[in-house]
């Protein structure tokens, strides 16, 4: 998978480094990558593509830019490049995802795009994602924008720290792709109709 790939030319895992597993037609009849220890990362490219190319080989590039574009734009913020570009590559089927690899970075494109969404790591050099998640919720243009923290620590208390922060969700690493798609359609939908713009979920 392009910089995800071990010496031997194998996937590797995002998360561990180990070997992954690539099975065709097991999720949703969709192709997916499979670690041993840390579970399954669906290809959740559209069909026509993922038929024409069955193994991905690369990640997209971190901005898509096309101007009739529909898709809900989400902003990740992780200082992992191999994540990014993972969560990233899976998403891109539904949502267009932007990524930054620092706090002040994610804090200038959050108010310069306007995301749906916004994925924030926690543990992250120089601005935590505490500190992050914070000052988007104290700047008016970021405000209400959703914010699904992700974090590789298990402390019970990290939910209230979430929610005390601002955050919507707060979701463990690894997280499977299916599973952060899912909280961030709902927190999208959930976003747009208090503000009334309305918006129907991919496949409603």
């Amino acid at each position: 998978m392009g910089g995800h790939s071990r010496s031997d030319g194998v996937p590797a895992c995002p998360y561990c480094g180990a070997a992954m597993t690539w099975i065709p037609l097991r999720w949703f009849g969709r192709g997916t990558f499979v670690c041993d220890r840390c579970g399954e990362f669906p290809d959740l490219r559209p069909r026509a593509e993922a038929a024409a190319d069955p193994r991905p080989s690369a990640a997209p590039s971190a901005t898509i830019n096309t101007v009739a574009d529909k898709r809900p734009r989400v902003l990740m913020i992780d200082d992992s490049t191999a994540e990014r570009d993972l969560y990233a590559f899976m998403l891109e089927g539904y949502l267009r995802v932007l990524t930054a690899a620092r706090g002040a970075e994610g804090l200038e494109l959050a108010e310069k795009e306007r995301p749906d969404a916004i994925v924030l790591d926690v543990l992250m050099p120089e601005m935590n994602g505490w500190e992050v998640c914070r000052r988007l919720k104290s700047n008016p243009h970021t405000a209400s924008i959703p914010v699904i923290m992700l974090t590789a620590q298990d402390e019970p208390s990290l939910v209230e720290e979430a929610s005390r922060n601002g955050a919507t969700r707060l979701l463990r690493k690894p997280c499977p792709v299916e599973k952060l798609a899912s909280v961030l359609t709902i927190a999208i939908s959930t976003s747009r109709d208090r503000s009334g713009a309305g918006w129907t979920a991919p496949g409603a």
